[in-house]
């Protein structure tokens, strides 16, 4: 009778470990004591910890694919979770010879919650992985990377790609060169997207102000470039600093046409962010942008003399890409996006609207947005709408620059917005409220952005100028920093609201959504070490 009683007690207990809260605790840092832990994830809602290490070697590839049915899931270092960065508790060397990740983890639903805390990464003597050292992939709209340290002077530190939203916070990263902290290649995928470079994407809503997109705030990067942005991805920035050095840009996008047939960054915002260039170092843009819509404000971009001339030429650079083959070679159509503008080949892409010899509008050139959907490969490629290679019929939606506290660089000087093609005009594609000399412009409504009360804002506008209302919104939940909205003129003498920041601090950082409620549980929670 004993017997049997103790074999329906394992049975009950094998039957509620896929409702109950599962913790699995690895037996030490190796890359095979992980991937145990991670084998053997069952539940619904899962924690794997990883203990204490000073510098563990991995020279394999860790992977996890969270079951489809989770709901939660945690990768807990034992790094502080109170110390930006960490505090280097768990620390993981990458002696991977691939360039491919090497922790891979691939969410579940997009209701799932990911959560990945208290680690460090360290490049070692692993092959460059230009797609990430850790690589985060799925469907999961609540992932949250916090309290973690990465460090690499030739590979991309952390990648995003599916359909990815979420934020990194209280993170620091190392860079050096090129590399890139975070690539947010984060919407390839969504709205079933089936090529997976972001086409549904440019041709659902850009959404500025919601919780569409990868937020990085609060963190410290150290050199290199902090991200960049491809297939159709969205991000926010703010409340960051960057320590930067040249030559990367601190924050970037990446065009259509820098990569096959992926589609550009699709929108962005990049506010509140201290743009600290380290001592000798000029640098030609602290925001390189060549794709999509966003706004750009509130940041500090200080100067000096030190060194010879310390800070950032130009506040943002502005790009279309496609205007020449100084970076990318273009295919012609059908092989490829083609040229905008008649000025490398003297036949203008079918896929640019044309309206002159520029070629203006150029395909998800800045200051563009929503358009009709393109579907298939080359040379396949169509615009669905019409059944053949034409121009997708992309709104005009202004990017939008204002209160940056930009300083010229002594004896340096350059501009809030350097242009470096013709197709991308002020006061029609970008909106600017900071002036060259680093001050905010006088604003009477008829060009540019200002800023002031509500009550301040000029009664007659001209369309596609805006205004930030600095008593208005209630999004910042900080306790300081203020708050503020943005109203656009729609039609003569016509304001709008257009845009309002997302929760300050992103909700996941304060542990929303909550989890949802899970299946009728066993007597006691189950733990285990995975040996």
């Amino acid at each position: 009778m004993a017997v049997k009683r103790w074999i329906t007690l394992v049975f009950l207990l094998s039957a509620f470990t896929g409702a109950k809260a599962q913790t699995i605790k690895a037996a030490s840092c190796s890359a095979s004591d992980v991937q145990k832990a991670f084998s053997a994830v069952t539940s619904s809602t899962t924690t794997v910890s990883i203990p204490s290490c000073n510098g563990t070697s991995w020279s394999s590839q860790v992977t996890l694919n969270v079951p489809s049915s989770s709901s939660t899931f945690s990768l807990i270092g034992a790094g502080s979770q109170s110390t930006t960065g960490g505090g280097d508790a768990t620390v993981i060397i990458d002696n991977y010879a691939s360039s491919n990740p090497l922790l891979v983890i691939n969410t579940a639903g997009s209701s799932s919650v990911l959560r990945i805390s208290g680690i460090s990464v360290e490049a070692g003597s692993g092959t460059t992985k230009y797609n990430g050292i850790v690589s985060i992939g799925g469907a999961s709209q609540n992932v949250r990377l916090d309290h973690s340290h990465f460090s690499s002077t030739s590979s991309s530190m952390v990648q995003f790609l599916g359909c990815i939203n979420g934020v990194v916070d209280h993170s620091i990263f190392d860079g050096g060169g090129v590399s890139n902290a975070v690539r947010a290649y984060n919407a390839g995928t969504c709205y079933n997207d089936s090529l997976g470079v972001g086409d549904q994407s440019w041709a659902h809503s850009t959404s500025l102000g919601s919780s569409n997109f990868l937020f990085m705030e609060n963190n410290v990067f150290n050199s290199g470039a902090s991200n960049d942005c491809t297939d159709g991805g969205r991000f926010v920035s703010r409340f960051n600093t960057f320590n930067t050095t040249t030559p990367a840009p601190t924050v970037q996008t990446h065009p259509t046409g820098g990569g096959q047939r992926e589609r550009g960054c699709r929108a962005w915002e990049v506010y509140k962010n201290q743009f600290a260039a380290v001592s000798g170092n000029y640098i030609n843009a602290g925001f390189f942008v060549s794709s999509g819509t966003g706004v750009i404000w509130g940041n500090t971009a200080p100067s000096s003399s030190a060194g010879g001339g310390t800070g950032y030429q130009n506040f943002i650079t502005g790009h279309v890409m496609r205007a020449n083959n100084n970076t990318y070679p273009q295919s012609a159509p059908p092989n490829g996006w083609g040229y905008c503008g008649t000025a490398q080949t003297g036949s203008p892409s079918e896929w640019d609207q044309n309206t002159d010899s520029s070629g203006y509008g150029c395909l998800d050139q800045v200051g563009r947005g929503v358009g009709q959907l393109l579907v298939n490969d080359f040379p396949n490629m169509t615009n669905n709408s019409t059944g053949n290679i034409t121009w997708p019929k992309q709104a005009l939606e202004p990017v939008y620059e204002w209160l940056d506290a930009w300083t010229p660089v002594p004896n340096n000087p350059g501009a809030v917005w350097g242009e470096y093609e013709s197709q991308a005009q002020q006061n029609r594609d970008y909106y600017l409220g900071t002036s060259n000399s680093g001050g905010q412009i006088s604003f009477n409504g008829t060009s540019g952005v200002g800023n002031g009360t509500l009550a301040a804002r000029p009664s007659t506008c001209t369309k596609g100028v805006a205004y930030w209302a600095t008593d208005q919104g209630n999004w910042n939940q900080s306790g300081s920093g203020g708050q503020g909205e943005l109203y656009a003129c729609t039609a003569t003498n016509t304001w709008t609201l257009y845009y309002s920041p997302y929760t300050y601090p992103h909700p996941l950082v304060s542990g929303s959504p909550s989890t949802p409620s899970a299946a009728p549980s066993a007597p006691t929670a189950l733990q285990g070490v995975v040996h």
